[in-house]
């Protein structure tokens, strides 16, 4: 994942309601967003916005069967998430007691 991708990903979990619906989601395995929307109080509108902000993320999958939406985690994506997010912001360590920012500033380990 680049890390364009990975900020799109993070910013659309980044909503409290966006969170939440993951959540939801992907206690379920996956909804219709009729289900989704009956799990919440907002307008369809606004789940459907929310809804399309995941899925453009890549934190949704969409399956259609008819005329029916159906929705589920990206599991790759959130697997994804999981193992980047660790790599990306934990300091680099170079040599004892040296560590290395992500702009690639030296500074002494704990003062």
């Amino acid at each position: 994942m680049d890390a364009p991708a990975l900020a799109n990903a993070l910013r659309a979990l980044g909503d409290t309601r966006r969170l939440r619906m993951a959540q939801e989601i992907a206690a379920a395995g996956e909804l219709s967003c009729g289900e989704v929307a009956e799990r919440f109080d907002l307008s369809q509108p606004t789940i459907s916005h929310h809804l399309r902000i995941l899925a453009d993320a890549g934190v949704l999958t969409v399956r259609e069967a008819g005329q029916h939406r159906f929705i589920s985690i990206n599991r790759r994506v959130i697997r994804e998430l999981a193992l980047l997010l660790p790599a990306r912001l934990s300091p680099r360590r170079r040599g004892p007691g040296r560590v290395t920012s992500g702009r690639g500033a030296e500074r002494e380990g704990a003062r």
